[in-house]
């Protein structure tokens, strides 16, 4: 396997001053400051597990990558003695970009354009360009903005490179996966970012406030073309804390950190909370179902099985037993899942992909959440059981006081939209304590059987350094929390929610 299937995306022929101008009308304003050059920097981040597999056997002669898939140091420049365009190359990944500008004048906020062409621009026409970040405050005389192209590469890509995993295992995954591995969470994971950056921007609230900023989207189906303009966030540029910081979370993470955390995701769940009927026709999501759990249990069956053969110091004989009880009795649960409030949920919120943003004027922090290509529509408990998995101890006792006190932000912020929400939601009961926690230890129990089976599939091709932490953690909370179903074979509630 190599980085080539990956070689698709985002040309660096676009990356002209007319792009540039562009990020700063959308950062400060139209026409409050102007490109004087540009440069392409080093960027330090941890590729995502796909991505680091994809690229482990690379190939060596390729000069212009490293082994992450990203470009080594070489350093790219414009400025306005040069109005070249940058180098022609394909960009899958993530790219730093420092922009020195002069400011022109002050600019008050426009209206969101849904899509934006700047006058003299060199881009197909068939380019949308969208602007959906909030102004920055007014640019000084002179300046530097920093940002991120984040350059995705399309959704056959990445199913593929599973597949791939998944044929050379061999056996019965091989031949069971093949068959569903168009349903297995990455269809439109190319678009699925852009389309919730766009929602982000039209709903405002929560969302907007946990989001990223994003300056300019970018698509074109035709070329394969999907990219964000995204802020840089950076620890030591005093913006944000706490990222990149699963190796160090159990020390990173205080409790008040885990309550901040947990708190404005509970607003953001909240702010979709009884919306399942909007949530599953938008296309662009790749929504869970019963239906579909019945379709995928045969494959995630097989791959309990190949994680447990590969590795049984890893794959626990209690947790292996638990992850295929749960997968054979998981049409019960879904119906559980099912008539349970769901919402919009993240769907891989944890330490990778969320830090704590920071005010420099008042220390004051708030969440930020970044890289939402498996977003969809769940029970908000399976972010919170997967969060505390990564920042909570094997065997920490606090996993029923974190999931209640999620439970009652959920409620505050619900209660306090109740005049913004649609009156269907409107309807919507809070589950109770016990209900609450039901849920949560199935969601847990798909988490484990799902993700964390996906995530020992690609530890036999790559290491994957914190799973034996995560493996223990689920484990031990699996116990603590006690079977799903008691000695006669049904899922037991309090009463139905």
């Amino acid at each position: 396997m190599t980085t080539a299937m990956f070689k698709t995306g985002m040309n660096r022929a676009l990356l002209n001053r007319d792009f540039f101008q562009t990020i700063l009308d959308r950062a400060y304003g139209p026409n409050a400051a102007q490109p004087t050059s540009w440069v392409e920097q080093d960027l330090d981040s941890s590729a995502s597990i796909l991505s680091s597999i994809s690229s482990a056997g690379a190939d060596d002669d390729d000069d212009d990558l490293d082994r992450e898939g990203s470009l080594t140091s070489k350093e790219r420049t414009s400025s306005d003695k040069t109005e070249e365009a940058c180098p022609m190359n394909d960009m899958t990944g993530h790219f730093l970009y420092k922009i020195e500008y002069n400011a022109i004048h002050s600019s008050s906020a426009s209206s969101h354009p849904s899509v934006y062409h700047p006058s003299n621009t060199t881009y197909p026409e068939s380019i949308s360009i969208s602007a959906t970040s909030r102004l920055d405050s007014h640019p000084s005389a002179e300046g530097q903005l920093w940002m991120v192209i984040k350059s995705k590469p399309i959704d056959t890509a990445l199913i593929e490179l599973t597949n791939i995993m998944a044929q050379l295992q061999g056996g019965e995954i091989a031949d069971q996966y093949d068959q569903v591995k168009d349903l297995t969470g990455f269809r439109n994971s190319h678009i699925r970012e852009i389309e919730l950056a766009e929602l982000a921007w039209q709903v405002g609230g929560p969302m907007a406030r946990i989001s990223t900023k994003v300056y300019n989207v970018l698509r074109n189906d035709t070329q394969q073309l999907y990219a964000l303009c995204l802020e840089y966030l950076d620890p030591a540029m005093g913006n944000v804390t706490h990222m990149n910081s699963t190796e160090h979370a159990l020390t990173t993470w205080s409790p008040d950190d885990i309550h901040l955390a947990l708190r404005d995701m509970a607003s953001f769940h909240a702010q979709f909370l009884g919306q399942e009927d909007k949530l599953l026709k938008m296309s662009f999501l790749e929504n869970p179902t019963r239906p579909m759990t019945k379709v995928l249990r045969p494959a995630y069956e097989a791959m309990v099985k190949t994680n447990r053969k590969n590795d049984p110091e890893l794959f626990s004989e209690s947790l292996t037993r638990s992850m295929l009880d749960y997968l054979a009795h998981s049409d019960e649960y879904w119906a559980v899942l099912e008539n349970s409030p769901r919402t919009l949920i993240h769907g891989d919120f944890n330490t990778r992909n969320i830090c704590l943003r920071m005010d420099q004027s008042t220390g004051a922090q708030t969440l930020c959440v970044y890289d939402w290509e498996l977003a969809c529509c769940h029970v908000p408990q399976r972010d919170v059981v997967e969060f505390l998995s990564f920042v909570l101890p094997s065997g920490s006792t606090e996993w029923s006081h974190y999931i209640e006190y999620h439970r009652l932000a959920l409620k505050q912020s619900f209660e306090s939209m109740q005049s913004l929400v649609e009156p269907s939601s409107r309807k919507i009961k809070i589950p109770s304590p016990r209900e609450y926690m039901e849920v949560a230890k199935i969601a847990l129990m798909e988490f484990a059987s799902l993700r964390v089976a996906m995530y020992g599939i690609s530890n036999s091709f790559k290491q994957v350094e914190w799973l034996p932490r995560i493996l223990s953690s689920v484990e031990e909370q699996v116990k603590r929390m006690g079977p799903l179903r008691p000695s006669r074979d049904r899922v037991h509630f309090e009463s139905k929610l």
